[in-house]
C-alpha cells in the first residue's frame, strides 16, 4: 500500500514540475514580448530551453491563452508581438493608465458640453 502512494506521490509532483516549467516558461516568454516587436527563434530556443519542435506549439498556446498577441513569422524564424500583458506593473503603466484617464475625462467633458449647447441629441426613453 505504501508503494502505491510513493509512487502516486513522484507522479503527481513530476506533473506539477512540468506546470511550473511551463508557467515559468510563459512568463518568460511575457517578459522577453514586453521588451521587443520581435523575437528571434533562437533565442526563445535558447532562453525558453526548448526543443526546436516544441516552439511552435507552445507560441500558439501562448497567443492562445491571451498572453502576448502577435503572429508566427516561420519563413523569417521569428515572432512579431503587437502586445502583451505587463508582468510588472510599476510607474510607467500607472503614468499610461492616468494619461489615458485624463484624455477620457477631457473627452466626456467635451461630449458634455456638446449636449448642453444642443449640439447633438441622445434618444430619451425606451422607444
Amino acid at each position: 500500500s505504501s508503494g502505491i502512494n510513493a509512487e502516486y506521490g513522484v507522479e503527481k509532483l513530476a506533473v506539477t514540475h512540468e506546470e511550473n516549467l511551463r508557467k515559468m516558461r510563459l512568463l518568460t516568454l511575457a517578459s522577453m514580448a514586453q521588451d521587443c516587436s520581435e523575437i528571434e527563434f533562437s533565442q526563445l530556443v535558447e532562453k525558453l530551453n526548448l526543443a526546436t519542435e516544441e516552439l511552435e506549439p507552445f507560441v500558439i498556446e501562448a497567443i492562445g491563452s491571451g498572453l502576448i498577441k502577435g503572429k508566427i513569422n516561420e519563413p523569417e524564424g521569428k515572432i512579431s508581438i503587437s502586445s502583451t500583458i505587463n508582468r510588472t506593473f510599476k510607474e510607467p503603466q500607472w503614468l499610461f493608465i492616468m494619461n489615458k484617464l485624463e484624455m477620457w475625462q477631457k473627452n466626456l467633458v467635451i461630449i458634455q458640453e456638446s449636449m448642453r449647447k444642443g449640439h447633438f441629441s441622445v434618444p430619451i426613453g425606451g422607444g
